[in-house]
C-alpha cells in the first residue's frame, strides 16, 4: 500500500505542478491555457538536449528548461492571447491550436522516437519499508517547495495582493492603479515556468516524446477544477489526490481504466460542490 501512495504522490506532484500555473492563469485571465501542455513537452526536450548535447549539469538543465517555458509562455500571451483579450472563445481555440501545434513541431524537429534520460539523483531510500528512488523523492520535494513559494508570493508580495484584487474585479483593477497587462504577463511567466519545470523533472522517469503532454494536461485540468479556481492549496492536494487515486485504481481495480478514475471523481465533485473542494463560490 505504501508503494502505491508514494508512486501516486510522484504522479500527482507532476499534475499539481502543471495545474498550479494553469490555475492562476485560468482563474484570473479566464483562459484555459492548453498551450501549457505543449510547454511541458518543450521543458522535457530542453532538459534532455542540455544534458545530452551540451553536457551540462542536470540542475542547469532544469533551470534552462524553466526559463525557456517562462519565455515561451510570455511570448504566447504577448503576441496571441493579448490580441484577442476579452474574446474567450477565440482564445480557447488559440490555446487548443497551440497545444497541437507544439506537439507536431516536436515531431517535425525531433521525430516521434522516444528519448531517455538517466536519473538526476541516483540512489534509493526506504520509507515505511518501501524502497523509493531519490529521483522520485526529489520530485515530491520540489513540488511541495514550489507550492509553498507560490503561496508566500501570492499572499505576501505587492504583486500577489494585486492579483487577488484583480481576481475579485478585473474591470475595476485599473482604477485602483493595477497594471493589468503586467499582471497577465507575470501570470503567464509563472505558469510557463512551472509547466516546463514539470516536464524537466519527469523526463528521467518516463520517455521524452512529442505527445507526452496529452494526459498530464488533461489531469492538470481535472486537478484545477477539483482543487477550485484560485486555490493553490486546493490544487496541491487535488494533484496528489488524483495521483494516488490512479495508483490505487490501477493496482486494485484495473490498470486499463487508470486514466478514467479521475474523471469519475470529477463528475461526483461537480455534482456535490461545483466550485471545487477548496474553491470559492463565484469562480
Amino acid at each position: 500500500m505504501e508503494y502505491y501512495i508514494l508512486n501516486g504522490l510522484v504522479l500527482g506532484g507532476i499534475y499539481a505542478l502543471i495545474a498550479l500555473g494553469l490555475n492562476i492563469i485560468w482563474s484570473i485571465t479566464h483562459i484555459p491555457d492548453f498551450s501549457q501542455g505543449g510547454i511541458y513537452v518543450i521543458g522535457a526536450y530542453v532538459a534532455y538536449f542540455v544534458i545530452t548535447l551540451a553536457n551540462l549539469h542536470w540542475l542547469l538543465a532544469i533551470l534552462i528548461a524553466t526559463l525557456t517555458g517562462a519565455c515561451l509562455s510570455f511570448l504566447i500571451e504577448k503576441f496571441l492571447y493579448k490580441r484577442w483579450r476579452g474574446q474567450v472563445r477565440t482564445q480557447l481555440l488559440c490555446a487548443i491550436a497551440l497545444f497541437f501545434l507544439i506537439a507536431n513541431l516536436a515531431i517535425l524537429f525531433w521525430t516521434p522516437k522516444a528519448k531517455n534520460l538517466a536519473h538526476y539523483v541516483n540512489g534509493m531510500s526506504e520509507i515505511f519499508g518501501v524502497a523509493i528512488s531519490y529521483q522520485r523523492l526529489f520530485i515530491i520535494a520540489v513540488v511541495v517547495l514550489m507550492s509553498i513559494a507560490l503561496i508566500v508570493f501570492m499572499r505576501s508580495t505587492k504583486f500577489g495582493k494585486a492579483v487577488r484584487a484583480a481576481a475579485q474585479d478585473l474591470e475595476a483593477a485599473p482604477w485602483m492603479g493595477i497594471d493589468v497587462n503586467q499582471i497577465y504577463s507575470i501570470l503567464f511567466i509563472i505558469g510557463g515556468s512551472l509547466s516546463a519545470m514539470a516536464g524537466a523533472l519527469i523526463a528521467p522517469l518516463f520517455a521524452v516524446y512529442p505527445m507526452m503532454g496529452d494526459l498530464p494536461l488533461m489531469k492538470a485540468l481535472i486537478v484545477v477544477i477539483l482543487g477550485g479556481f484560485g486555490s493553490i492549496t486546493g490544487t496541491l492536494f487535488a494533484g496528489f489526490g488524483v495521483g494516488i487515486l490512479e495508483s490505487f485504481g490501477a493496482a486494485y481495480i484495473s490498470a486499463e481504466y487508470q486514466h478514467g478514475y479521475p474523471f469519475i471523481i470529477l463528475i461526483i465533485v461537480l455534482l456535490i460542490r461545483p466550485q471545487g473542494l477548496f474553491g470559492v463560490k463565484g469562480y
